[in-house]
Order: structure tokens, then C-alpha cells, then sequence
């Protein structure tokens, strides 16, 4: 929240700190860090102060003029929010057609809907989720949130309107609000239902619109302006805000992503939470508002905009082998050209836009000794002046002790009088004054001011020599080179009647009417009366400037509030971002060296960070990883022991020879078998799965597969595969079940859905009773980014199924997550073509040599291996040459080299 232009206006730097660590959240969540495995709730807290902020602005508006000056509000919506949006939308694509060409016309679909601010509905209308399970994550993956917040600008000040003229007592219109915020969270819950995929509910405007609406009615008994209160209710709303400090980092830690609790309770109590800490950020003295202001986290907060929107595209343009293999360098990678992007970004783009408007802000040039060294000097100057002032504080001290201690020596006081030295008196020494005032000495290097109301503990008259006199503890307590910046800031919060409201979610800047400014100017004791606003084009004017006053200002300054002026100006020019010459941004005479002159810097600028930002996101998309490293099957094998620990008495065929005497196979599946009976995927029918079968001897093949399928929940319409066998039994059909199963039910329990997986595999095979029943082992790769379908889950459900052999006899298992390789793996759960054919391939084989026709069968339940070596030919691929056979089993004979497989069982 970049502090406000208008001279009037004051910061509140807790709220740039609380939306520091929104932002914190949301990133270290899509980077998939330990510990935050529902950072997505950072934008929950954004939306709650989004509701806050605009609703005091448009009650402040109206306090002052009557009316909520619509068009100025939304233009500054415009001016704040669509340049960056456009810059990120521009680069990402650019780059998408460089690094990920095949991408680019869903990415422009999504683009464009996020331009007209309608990206959540699009991504429900098209099936779009945001848990995507397996295509990784997209550079606009995260705009659906920009979304609500732009059409909660558009549509709530016309219902606040209604509701004022039609209620108009305050009470009334806060339980209005309160009823459609209860709404809200009760269309969310019911929405809402067990299992993985809640975009619907995530991503409604209707369902999350409960905590905008909190906010906003927060606002209406506690708006957004500093103010101060009693040390007993300081320390209450502390204890309010630790309070929901740490609820918020409970629920951010603990709750599984997508978990069903985050819409049953968690989304409202991350909301009351927020409220909470949001009634301490406006009371600057209290410990919360502290903490939250401290200098590292304001300036995150002041550039979490541009933070949010670039985060997303960095990511995604990284190549999927290098965020999997190289966790702790992608989020170093990230992080680092996230904060350059966003920070030039914001420099060169959005602030001269937000300062200026969209005509000027291209025919404006830049103050020239607005350097980065220019900084650094000034930086270094004013930390320089702090030491050396902190030093003559504690000389003046020194030297006041000493004094004391001479004259008690030269005079000792006469018996019968007290030890004290006098408290009053031209020649006390500071260390002698009363306990209940603040020592005073005079620091000659100070200018005096005279008389200034507005500034604590600054006196009435200047001493004679132009020393001025200032508390001691004042000046040991200054920050950069204003000494007196303290005390202004301190008479500054006093005076709350005359503060403005800082920035809403997502920094964005509001332009109030010149009645509104007036009134400001007027109330306003820090202001002096000869500062300009900073200038501000605006095309609803077609002046050169505009006058108004920015309430919601995105702009960046210093951390202190600007020094009180006396009758002859300010005492200290407070340091500036802007180098020498310039105020805060603009609020004090500008340098000679800024004039208008008209020239397209702006443009250049644009031109500069699209090219910086092109550059860098092609840059990312070329990086590769290390070829991924070895799938842990050694250990996972030791996981699933054989049930018998006697030799099996089977296979003894090679694995070219072997049959099956399954006359009828049905294969049931998810998405992880759609690629083995894919005509695209894998052309050569012979390579696919219903040729395989055929190959080792079925006569009729079945494949009853659907994308996201699972034992319970039912998704697109589809019939979850409960059903699906229940209705294959109604038609009679009885034969060889093969179930490719359980990477979504594994998945579905990982996120809050019914569990435990025992319960879903009991689903599954209680119909299948008498009828042969063959489950592979599941298993991911690396390259999976959902937590979700994490391998240490897919392990835990291979456990369950060998439990599961001692309840079902006709149950086989087939190690298939022993033979998994990583170079199979296409984005963590799926195949490449080459993996589907493997997987195809040693599906047939171990169905065979489970239920053989000819050989005997192994004893036990699992069968570790199937034994293949190669992958026989196909019309289209030459055989291939002799290899090493590999043991079939522990004590049986080696295979004979494969050979091309006939058809014939």
C-alpha cells in the first residue's frame, strides 16, 4: 500500500505489512513449501481487506460530499490496476510463443477473460480447475482472484448505495450486510462437497464474496483511519490481533490443500481472524502495527501487486524437471525475479501511471537525479546523520553528568538539606529534571522552527542562539536525517479526523472530489498550506492536473509521516525516493530539474520492462534440470512383501509364451489408463491395451475408463467406478477384472474426502467376489507438484490393497510401482507414449502369469515383477536385438530373449 500523494493524507503501514505476508503466503504456497500447504488462504485475507478499505473510502466519500464520486472511483480502479495486468498478460504470452507454442491459444483465452476482469467464471464455465491435478501450473492461474476483486469494485458501491437510501440507519445496513456475507458462507458450504476438484466454490464471486462483505462491514463501526485509544484497549486489540495472527498461521500450516474443512469453517474463520488483526493495524500504537510496519515487510506490501501478478508466470515458465529435482533453486529463482520484476515494474510502469493518469504519465519526465545512486547516497547520508546525531546525544549527556558531579563536589549541600540538585532553573542540568518531564538540551546543529501546534515536544521559542530545544529522548530516538520526524509523527496519529485511507487489496488509488480535498486541507494540521498535491492527469478532466485528493494511494515514500511545517516551511524535508529536489512523491516543490517536456518516456519505459520481463521468462523456460533422478522402487518393493515366504510355483514359461485363460477381461481405469487405448497416443493398435490382452489370450476386452475417476466421488457427470462395475454385473458381464484404480481415491482422502482407502478398495471388490481380480500398485513421480498425490500417499494405499488380500482370496496384485520408471513419467501422474506402451504391455504380461492358461501361477498375492526385458515389436517397430534376460523369480529359470508376440491366445 504505497503511501498517499496528498499532502493530507497519512499511511497506515501495518496494512502494507499485513498484506506483506498475504502475498508471502500465496507464493510460498504455489512454490509447494513445507509448511504452508494452504497458503492459498492469503487471498482470503486480501479480500477481507479489500472489503474494509473500499467500504471506508466510499463512507468517507459520502461523509464529504454526499455522494460516492462513482466516476472517479472507478477510473482510479482503471488507472491502478490495468497497466500491470496488461504488461504481465503482453510478456507472458511473448514468451509462451517462444517457450511453450502449443500453449499459447489456451493461454490467450485466458488472458482475455482475464482482461475484462471475468477469468474466475471463465475457468468454471470451462472446466478450468485451479487444483489441476496434473498439467502443472499456468502463468494465469491466479487472476480468477483479480476477478472478484474487480467486479466487487464495480458492483458493491451501487448496493451500498441501495442499502443506504433504502435503510439508512447505520445498524440496519450493517445487519443487511451481515445477512449477505451469512449467505455467502452458506452457498459456499453447500456448494462445497467431499472430494478433490471445488473450483465452483473456490473461484465463485457468490460464494467467496462473504469475506469482502465482513470486511465492509467492519468498516462501518471501524474504519479504516488512524486512531488512538486508551492503554486498556490497546492492549485488548493486541490480544484480538496475536489472536488471529496466529489462528491464520494455523490454518495456512495445518489444513490440506483443497481440504473440505476450508469450506466448512475455514475460510470463515481465516475471515474473522483477518478482522481482527485489522483493528489493530489502525491504531499505530499498538504492538501488531508495530510489527507489521516494520521496513522490510512495507515494502513488500507497497509492491504485493506486482509481487502477486508476476509470481504466477515466473513459475510456470520453469521447466517442470527443474522445480521437481531442484526445490530449494526454483523458489531462489522465483523469489529473486519476482521481487526485479515487480519492483521495475512498479517504477517505470504503474507509478507514473497511478501519479500522473495514462495521458501524462507518457509525456512526464522523470526527476534526472532519480537514481539508484542517488539512493544509495541519500540512504547512506541519512544513516551517517543518525549515528553522528545518536553520538552528540550521548556526548551532551556525558558531558551534562559531568557537570553535575563537579558542582555537587565544588558545593556539597549543608547538613540538613537534601541531596537533590534543583529541579527548576536557566542552569538545570538535563539529567536533573523532574521525573514526569523529558529532559531537554539544546542541540546547536538544529534550525529552529518557532511555534508549531501540530509537533510534541518541540518548544514554543527558539533559545536566543538559534538552538533548538528538543526532548532528549527524542532525539536519541530519531530515524533517518529528520530528528524531530518522530514527534510530528506522534501529533500526526493523534489527529484522526483528518486521515485518509491507505490502499485496498492489490495497492489501487482513489481520486476524491476538490470538495473532499478542500475539507482534508482544511482539517489537516500536518499540512502546510503552501505544499502542492502532486500532479495527477485525468481524462475525465482534460486539465493538466488534477487537483483531487488520492485516498487509496499506491504511493512510495520514506516510513516516516512528513514533518509539520512551521511559518517559514518544513524544518527537514523528509527523505524522498525520488533523490534530491523532490518531497514525497511530489508532494513538496518539485526540483527546477523536473518540467514537463514532451517526451514518451513512459513508452520507452514500457518497451524496457516487456523486453526485461520477455527476456527473463524465455530465460526461465530454457533452464533444464539434471535428468530426474531414480524412482526409490528398491525401497517401496520392501514395502510390499510377498505374502508367502515358500517359492512360487510359478511362472516357469518365458514371458513371450505365457497366456491367460481370462476369456473376458474388463479393465477399469482413471486417467492413467486413457493413454493405453488412446489411438492418438499410441497409433499402433497392437500397443494398445485391448491388443495386449488380445495378444495373451482374451477373446473379449471391456475398458471402462474415465478421467478423474474414483471409488466414491462423481465428477463431470461421469459414474464413479462403483458404479460403472455395478452396471457391467447388471449386463452380465463376468470374467478377469483388472482395476487401474486408486490414484484419485488416494488423492480425494489426502484432501478431507470420506476415507480410509480401506474402505474405498472394499467398495470396489466387495461386488467382484468369485471373479479374478488383478490390481497394479500405484505410484507418481517427482514431477508431481500436488500434494495431494504425493508417492508417500500412493505407498500408504499400496499397503492397504495387500491388506486387502487377506479379505478378498480372488485378489492378485502386480508391482507395477516397482517397475515404474521416471523417463515414463510425462508430468508426475501420466505417461509418454513410451511409458503408456511399457505400461500396456506389463498390464498383459502379468494378468498371464496371475491367471495363466498353461503354466501354474505363482503362490502369494503379489507378483513383484513381470519379468519384461523389451517390449516385443509391433508392425511398425523392428524387433529388437537379443538382450540380457532377467530372473524371472527368485529361483526360477532366466527367460528366453522376447520375440514377436502372436495374436492367438
Amino acid at each position: 500500500m504505497p503511501r498517499p500523494t496528498h499532502a493530507g493524507a497519512t499511511y497506515l503501514p501495518a496494512l502494507d505489512g499485513l498484506r506483506a505476508l498475504a502475498v508471502c503466503f500465496v507464493v510460498l504456497y504455489h512454490l509447494h513449501v513445507p509448511g504452508f500447504s494452504s497458503g492459498l488462504l492469503g487471498v482470503g485475507v486480501f479480500f477481507t481487506l479489500s472489503g474494509f478499505l473500499i467500504t471506508s473510502l466510499l463512507l468517507a466519500t459520502r461523509e464529504h460530499t454526499g455522494g460516492f464520486a462513482l466516476q472517479r472511483f472507478w477510473l482510479a480502479r482503471l488507472r491502478r490496476l490495468v497497466p500491470a495486468v496488461v504488461l504481465v498478460l503482453g510478456t507472458s504470452l511473448v514468451a509462451a510463443s517462444v517457450v511453450a507454442p502449443d500453449k499459447v491459444a489456451k493461454y490467450s483465452w485466458q488472458a482475455l477473460s482475464a482482461l475484462f476482469y471475468v477469468n474466475n467464471w471463465y475457468n468454471i464455465g470451462s472446466a478450468d480447475s485451479y487444483f489441476d491435478r496434473f498439467g502443472g501450473p499456468g502463468p494465469f492461474d491466479h487472476l480468477w482472484s483479480l476477478s472478484i476483486e474487480e467486479q466487487f469494485y464495480l458492483l458493491w458501491p451501487l448496493l451500498l448505495a441501495a442499502l443506504l437510501a433504502v435503510l439508512k440507519k447505520r445498524i440496519w445496513v450493517t445487519l443487511a450486510i451481515l445477512a449477505l456475507a451469512i449467505g455467502s458462507f452458506l452457498l459456499l458450504n453447500g456448494i462445497a462437497h467431499p472430494g478433490f476438484d471445488n473450483t465452483r466454490a473456490y473461484e465463485g464471486t457468490d460464494t467467496r464474496a462473504g469475506g469482502l462483505l465482513l470486511g465492509a462491514a467492519l468498516a462501518f463501526w471501524w474504519p479504516a483511519r488512524a486512531r488512538t485509544v486508551g492503554h486498556n484497549a490497546r492492549c485488548t486489540l493486541d490480544v484480538l490481533a496475536l489472536g488471529g495472527l496466529a489462528l491464520i498461521g494455523y490454518l495456512i500450516a495445518t489444513t490440506p490443500d483443497g481440504d473440505i474443512s476450508l469450506y466448512r469453517s475455514g475460510i470463515v474463520l481465516l475471515t474473522l481472524a483477518t478482522m481482527a488483526v485489522l483493528m489493530a493495524t489502525v491504531v499505530p500504537e499498538t504492538l501488531v502495527a508495530t510489527v507489521l510496519a516494520l521496513p522490510p515487510l512495507r515494502w513488500i506490501g507497497e509492491r504485493s501487486y506486482g509481487i502477486y501478478l508476476w509470481h504466477m508466470p515466473v513459475i510456470a515458465f520453469l521447466p517442470a524437471a527443474f522445480r521437481s529435482e531442484k526445490p530449494v533453486a526454483t523458489a531462489s529463482v522465483v523469489i529473486i525475479t519476482t521481487l526485479v520484476l515487480s519492483a521495475v515494474s512498479w517504477r517505470y510502469v504503474e507509478d507514473p501511471i497511478r501519479r500522473f493518469g495514462f495521458r501524462k504519465a507518457f509525456t512526464t519526465p522523470r526527476d534526472p537525479e532519480d537514481t539508484l545512486m542517488n539512493h544509495f547516497l541519500a540512504w547512506l547520508i541519512a544513516l551517517t546523520t543518525r549515528f553522528t546525531d545518536r553520538l552528540t546525544v550521548l556526548q551532551e549527556r556525558m558531558d551534562a553528568r559531568r557537570r553535575a558531579d563537579a558542582e555537587s563536589v565544588a558545593s556539597p549541600a549543608p547538613e540538613g538539606t537534601t541531596d537533590a540538585p534543583e529541579t527548576t532553573g536557566p542552569n538545570t542540568p538535563p539529567d536533573a529534571a523532574a521525573p514526569d518531564e523529558a529532559p531537554h538540551l539544546e542541540v546547536p546543529h538544529l534550525e529552529a522552527t518557532g511555534s508549531d501546534d501540530s509537533t510534541d515536544g518541540v518548544s514554543d521559542t527558539a533559545p536566543a542562539d538559534g538552538a533548538r530545544t528538543v526532548p532528549m529522548q527524542t532525539v536519541a530516538d530519531t530515524d533517518t536525517e529528520v530528528t524531530a520526524a518522530v514527534d510530528a509523527e506522534a501529533a500526526s496519529e493523534n489527529a484522526s479526523e483528518a486521515e485518509v485511507l491507505p490502499s485496498d487489496l492489490l495497492p489501487a488509488d482513489d481520486d476524491l472530489p476538490a470538495e473532499v480535498e478542500a475539507a482534508l486541507d482544511a482539517r489537516s494540521p500536518r499540512t502546510s498550506p503552501t505544499s502542492p498535491a502532486a500532479p495527477a492527469g485525468d481524462e475525465s478532466t482534460g486539465t493538466d492536473t488534477d487537483t483531487s485528493t488520492e485516498v487509496f494511494d499506491d504511493d512510495t515514500d520514506t516510513s516516516r509521516i512528513p514533518v509539520a511545517a512551521g511559518p517559514h516551511g518544513p524544518a527537514h524535508p523528509p527523505h524522498s525516493a525520488h533523490g534530491p529536489g523532490q518531497g514525497s512523491r511530489g508532494q513538496s516543490t518539485p526540483s527546477p530539474t523536473l518540467r514537463r517536456r514532451r517526451r514518451p518516456q513512459l513508452l520507452a519505459s514500457i518497451v524496457l520492462v516487456a523486453a526485461l520481463a520477455i527476456g527473463g521468462l524465455i530465460a526461465l523456460g530454457s533452464l533444464d534440470a539434471d535428468t530426474p533422478g531414480e524412482l526409490d522402487t528398491a525401497a517401496l518393493a520392501e514395502d510390499l512383501p510377498p505374502t508367502s515366504t515358500t517359492a512360487p510355483a510359478g511362472p516357469t514359461l518365458p514371458v513371450t509364451e505365457r497366456r491367460t485363460d481370462c476369456s473376458t477381461v474388463v479393465h477399469v481405469g482413471d486417467s492413467t489408463s486413457i493413454g493405453m487405448n488412446s489411438a492418438d497416443t499410441l497409433p499402433d493398435p497392437i500397443d494398445r491395451i485391448t491388443g495386449r490382452y488380445k495378444a495373451v489370450g482374451a477373446k473379449t476386452v471391456i475398458t471402462d475408463i474415465a478421467g478423474a475417476r474414483s471409488s466414491l466421488e462423481t465428477v463431470n457427470g461421469e459414474p464413479n467406478a462403483v458404479t460403472s462395475i455395478e452396471g457391467q454385473l447388471a449386463r452380465g458381464v463376468r470374467g478377469c477384472w483388472v482395476m487401474a484404480m486408486g490414484i484419485n481415491d488416494t488423492a480425494n482422502v489426502e484432501v478431507g474426502g470420506p476415507g480410509p482407502v480401506d474402505m474405498r478398495i472394499d467398495r470396489l471388490l466387495a461386488p467382484l467376489k468369485g471373479q479374478p481380480v488383478l490390481w497394479p500398485t500405484v505410484i507418481t513421480s517427482p514431477l508431481n507438484e500436488n500434494p495431494a498425490y504425493d508417492n508417500r500417499a500412493m505407498q500408504q494405499f499400496d499397503k492397504a490393497l495387500l491388506r486387502a488380500c487377506k479379505r478378498y482370496p480372488n485378489l492378485r496384485l502386480y508391482d507395477w510401482a516397482a517397475e515404474a520408471q521416471p523417463g515414463w513419467f510425462s508430468d508426475g501422474i501420466h505417461y509418454t507414449p513410451a511409458g503408456y506402451t511399457e505400461r500396456a504391455y506389463r498390464f498383459s504380461i502379468a494378468l498371464a502369469t496371475v491367471f495363466p492358461a498353461e503354466d501354474a501361477p505363482p503362490r502369494g498375492c503379489l507378483l513383484r515383477s513381470s519379468d519384461v526385458t523389451a517390449v516385443p515389436p509391433s508392425p511398425t517397430r523392428p524387433a529388437p536385438g537379443p538382450s540380457t534376460p532377467a530372473p524371472v523369480n527368485a529361483g526360477q529359470a532366466a527367460p528366453a530373449p522376447d520375440r514377436p508376440v502372436s495374436a492367438q491366445g
